[in-house]
Parts: structure tokens; C-alpha cells; sequence
């Protein structure tokens, strides 16, 4: 190799978003014969990715898993041949191009000059500005396909439309000829000259962003229904909607790839619920949400302590779950122990020298912070979530609060605090309704009520748990649940009991519960109900692995009910499930859970 290979190198200074996690791999060609040598030898299995200037692409935060190749500066060719096109390499500024044209008096791709991105990338995604796209000025390209081999295609190999180019997947673009008409070289620069002061008078050129995030939609503008649906400006975390155009989202400075992920699917379900129309992203997202850590060697988790038990309701589960969780571990050479949580986990840990916890205990004491902000007072490593995670995602009244403030949707709910409550209750809310203790789990001290005398009932059953205790409005509808492993979601199951809910006889104890798995729902509203999850999950600040609890109610809408931090690992247990379903056995998930914990 003549160039150069970095291991682990964070990819933010290479975004024009400057956010993104490290690649794996990530090579820095000499020059084209190099990168072609270096693909030659790559592992056939080897995945691969071609990075530019890094415009219009947003990296997640846990980074690229395989070989990130950078182009830019790197591919640096551009020449005018003796038959008038001109030979650009992919790693060249597609402003660089603009001006090279306009000085040799080539008219027609002064548009390139709008473009914050190289050549390749340009041709990736057919961009295109101020009226001009790339694909309308091509003439040839060279690829490079993963065995190394060039290869030498025209635009009819190709289906292109706007900003989108298909066909011949898995080749990296090398070069293009472009075909130019000839003109005067001063009106071409002038030209270029007005495109950049347009730019600059409406574009946030001046802070980092990823190019223009949403495609128009057809005969209107992504910018006006944004803009008319008041978000313009709109703030999340370090993440912004551009005060200066509503098709630009800027990096304010600290924003995170999952800042900025957040706030297109925002914008994008916002404009749809006011303006009707819905938004495709011009912007092409990559990477892990979650860690790229790779763990094969069971010592680099040291000696790990199962803690399973507890003294909360939920004991019998949790004591389930961490002899499965237990025996998988052990069986694949981990150094394990089992620690039977019976009161205080701080007596449980004392004495025990151990470099990380897989936390299996359920409820409160495990699941509700208590446990995470001894560990992190500690130093000890664990797996789930953090402190203020755990402590929101147990308090499902202020996650149901999280949710709204959010503008994600959560059925209605009254606070019951004694039988003086139940009137306001039913005014507000009708029947049925199903009662709920805010702080308990495995659906323990939960019950529907149809009436009045019912809900009587119900609220005397819930104070039972000494927690806050909730009604809220029945959903009628298809119950679904989501499974989180390190940022990314699983496949969907579908629940249907005969129950009146999904009980915990149902849940543990009946062989009448159905699991569907696949979920019955068509690809597309499979992936928004896992997008939906996802953010119900970023919103908490959950980590590790967690399972969303929702509903598609009769009109259609996603109604988020709770969501589980520590859930269960039994026979019946759903994240196994649905791990199953995406080809991740019991130990590998066990594996992965504990393998989080490195991050």
C-alpha cells in the first residue's frame, strides 16, 4: 500500500455535518492505481464504503463496520482532452469542476459550482442545483467493483432520476467524462459567480450542514411546507432546522448524528400530520447507532457478575432470566458468577472482585436507577441503560410525559390518587380504561375496567404496589412490541392473548398468547414502527437493549404505551423472540447484550 490505513479513525472531520463515529477501517488512497491495488486485496466478504467531501450524508454516531475509502483530494485528476470533454476523478470538488469548465469557456456545469461535495458523489446520487443535475453532463464514468476489476459504463446502464442513480450496486465510481458545449468563457464565470452569491444569500453556508435534507416533492418546495408548518429554527439538542432555509438542518455546534436523525424524522412526521405530504430524504444515512465494538475473546469481558433476583415483585422472573443468562454466558467460556440479589445489592457485591455486571434483576431496585448509580459509583461497568434512563423508563408516568413533550403519542391518562379521583377520571376519559401502578412491571397490579365499580377495584388493587397509580384510555387496536439491541431494532411481534390484555398470566404462565413474528405488517410500516421505537427510545436516553411496548390504534396511529429497560430472558420472553427472527440465537444475544457494556 501506498497509502494510508487507519484503524478506529473518527469520521466527523470528514462530514461536512462534522458528526460520525469511527470506521473500522478507514484508507487513504495515493492515488487511483493504489485504490485499485488496495480493493484487489481486500477479503471478498469485505464491507466497503466510498466517502467523498462528505455532504449530503450523515454517519451515525456508532460509526461504519468494514473499510471506509476516502476519496478526497485523493482521486485528484481533471483535464481538458483533446476532443473537448473533460476527465474529472471522483475526489475532485465539484466547485473546482465548476470553475476548471468556466475557465476553459465550457458552458454547463456552472450549476456544479451549488454542489458541497466531490465529483463521486455527485454522481452517486445524481446531485444537482439551481436547475442543473450531474447526470445531464455525463458522457462516461469508470467504476470499480469489489474484485478490483475497472470497468467503463455510459448513462443507459444506469437508472437515473432526480437525485437518485441505480444499477451496478457495490461499484465505487472512479472518474467521469463530461460533455460541455462551448461558449464564452467570461459569461460562464459570471455565471458561477451569481450562483455562489445566491448561495450564499440563502443558504447557512457559514455553519456545518449536510446539503439540502429533503427532496422537493413534486411542483412544490421541501423549504416553503417546512416553513409553513413552523419549524423553521426548531432546536434539538445541538441539531437545527436553518432560520436561514427550512431545508437545512445546521449543526449548532455540539449536535450529535443521532441529534440530527432525530430531527428530520420529526420534521418529516410533522409536515405529513399538517401539510399531508410526505418527505423523502435527499440525504443518504449510514453506520451503527450503537457500538462498532467487536468482542470474540470471552476474556476481554473479565469476570462478570449475573445479578438476578431482587426483592421486587417481579423476583421470580428476574431469577429465570439470569440462570438463562447465566448458563449461555458460562457455556461460552465467560468467566461468570451468579449473584442472587436477596436485599441490599451492596451487601450482594461485597467481597466479589469482578470487572462488569449483567444486570437481570426487573422492577424496582434493578431496573429503576438504584442499581445502575451503585454500580456507577463503583466503576463498575454493566449492561443497560444509565441512571436517568432507568429511573424515567420505570416511572411510566413521567416517560409518558418524555413522549409528549416530544410530540410522540401516548394514549391519555388521569392520575389516581384516591376514589375522589375516579369522577374526573371517567368525564375525561370514558370507558373502558385500564389502571396501571406507575413503577411495577410484567404487567403486575394492572387491570381493565369497564364501569364505574370496576375501576373501584382496579384503583384498590394498584395502591397495593406503593407507587403512583394511573388510568389510562383504552386503546382498541393491534398491540405490537419492539426490541432494541444496541441501537438498532428488531424484527416487530404481534400479541394476541384471549385475555383481556397481556397480562402477566399471559405474558409467563399461558399457552394460549400468539406471537407473530413476522408481525403481518407490510415492510414500510414494519420500518416506521421500529423508526417510532427508536425515538421512543432516544427520547429516555435508553442504551444497551430495551423493548418498546405500542399500539396501532383503529386510525392507524402509533399509540407508545411503556417502555421495558431490563426485560425479561425467559422461555416465553420477547427480545429472544424476535433476536430469533433476525438469525441471533439465545447466546449470541446474550453475548451482545454483555458486549454493550464496553462501549
Amino acid at each position: 500500500m501506498r497509502g494510508r490505513l487507519l484503524l478506529g479513525e473518527r469520521l466527523a472531520k470528514y462530514t461536512s455535518w462534522r458528526v460520525g463515529g469511527p470506521a473500522q477501517r478507514l484508507y487513504l488512497p495515493h492515488d487511483k492505481a493504489d485504490l485499485i491495488d488496495f480493493v484487489k486485496n481486500l477479503p471478498a466478504d469485505e464491507p466497503v464504503f466510498w466517502l467523498g467531501l462528505g455532504s449530503n450524508l450523515l454517519v451515525r454516531d456508532g460509526g461504519i463496520r468494514g473499510t471506509v475509502i476516502n476519496t478526497k483530494n485523493r482521486l485528484k485528476a481533471l483535464s481538458l482532452a483533446a476532443d473537448g470533454t473533460v476527465y474529472v476523478e471522483a475526489g475532485v470538488p465539484c466547485a473546482l469542476v465548476a470553475r476548471f469548465c468556466g475557465e476553459h469557456g465550457l458552458l454547463g456545469a456552472e450549476f456544479l459550482a451549488g454542489i458541497p461535495g466531490t465529483m463521486g458523489g455527485a454522481l452517486k446520487m445524481n446531485a444537482g442545483a439551481f436547475g442543473g443535475e450531474t447526470w445531464g453532463i455525463v458522457q462516461q464514468v469508470e467504476t470499480l467493483d469489489k474484485t478490483g476489476a475497472v470497468n467503463r459504463r455510459v448513462p443507459d446502464n444506469y437508472d437515473i432520476s432526480y437525485r437518485s442513480v441505480k444499477g451496478h450496486e457495490g461499484e465505487g465510481f472512479l472518474s467521469a467524462t463530461l460533455r460541455l458545449e462551448q461558449g464564452d468563457s467570461s459569461a460562464s464565470q459570471q455565471k458561477i459567480k451569481e450562483l455562489l452569491d445566491k448561495r450564499a444569500r440563502t443558504q447557512p453556508t457559514h455553519q456545518p450542514s449536510g446539503g439540502s435534507v429533503f427532496k422537493n416533492p413534486p411542483g412544490d418546495f421541501a423549504a416553503r411546507l417546512i416553513e409553513q408548518t413552523g419549524l423553521k429554527g426548531l432546536l434539538m439538542g445541538g441539531a437545527q432546522v436553518s432560520e436561514k432555509h427550512a431545508n437545512f438542518i445546521v449543526n449548532t455546534g455540539q449536535a450529535t448524528a443521532q441529534d440530527i436523525e432525530q430531527l428530520i424524522y420529526f420534521v418529516q412526521r410533522q409536515v405529513k400530520e399538517k401539510q399531508g405530504v410526505d418527505l423523502q430524504t435527499e440525504v443518504c444515512t449510514v453506520g451503527e447507532t450503537g457500538s462498532v465494538i467487536q468482542v470474540t475473546d470471552p476474556e476481554q469481558f473479565g469476570r462478570v457478575a449475573v445479578m438476578m433476583g431482587g426483592t421486587a415483585a417481579e423476583r421470580e422472573v428476574s431469577l429465570k432470566s439470569g440462570a438463562a443468562v447465566y448458563q449461555a454466558l458460562k457455556n461460552q467460556g465467560v468467566d461468570v458468577q451468579a449473584v442472587d440479589v436477596t436485599g441490599s445489592p451492596i451487601e450482594a457485591l461485597q467481597g466479589l472482585a469482578v470487572d462488569r455486571v449483567f444486570n437481570i434483576i426487573h422492577g424496582r431496585g434493578g431496573e429503576d436507577g438504584v442499581l445502575q448509580a451503585l454500580l456507577q459509583v463503583m466503576g463498575i461497568p454493566y449492561t443497560g441503560s444509565g441512571v436517568l434512563a432507568s429511573a424515567l423508563a420505570m416511572d411510566k408516568l413521567r416517560t409518558k410525559l418524555c413522549w409528549q413533550g416530544y410530540g410522540l403519542n401516548t394514549p391519555k391518562w388521569r392520575v389516581l390518587n384516591s376514589t375522589a379521583d375516579l369522577d374526573a377520571c371517567i368525564d375525561a376519559l370514558g370507558f373502558p380504561v385500564i389502571v396501571k401502578p406507575a413503577e411495577e412491571g410484567s404487567s403486575l397490579g394492572m387491570s381493565k375496567a369497564g364501569n364505574r365499580e370496576e375501576l373501584v377495584a382496579a384503583l384498590a388493587l394498584a395502591l397495593q404496589f406503593n407507587c403512583a397509580v394511573y388510568a389510562e384510555q383504552w386503546v382498541a387496536g393491534q398491540e405490537y412490541t419492539v426490541g432494541i439491541l444496541d441501537g438498532q431494532a428488531l424484527p416487530v411481534i404481534r400479541l394476541e392473548t384471549p385475555n383481556a390484555f397481556y397480562d402477566y398470566q399471559a405474558k409467563y404462565l399461558a399457552n394460549t398468547t400468539r406471537y407473530h413474528c413476522p408481525c403481518g405488517l407490510s415492510e414500510t410500516e414494519e420500518k416506521n414502527l421500529q423508526a417510532v421505537s427508536l425515538q421512543a427510545g432516544q427520547v429516555i436516553g435508553i442504551k444497551g437493549w430495551a423493548r418498546v411496548d405500542v399500539f396501532i390504534d383503529a386510525a392507524g396511529h402509533y399509540q407508545l404505551i411503556e417502555i421495558n429497560t431490563v426485560p425479561g430472558m425467559t422461555d416465553h420472553s420477547l427480545v429472544p423472540m424476535a433476536a430469533r427472527q433476525a438469525g441471533i440465537g439465545f447466546a449470541h444475544l446474550v453475548w451482545r447484550i454483555l458486549a454493550t457494556s464496553l462501549a
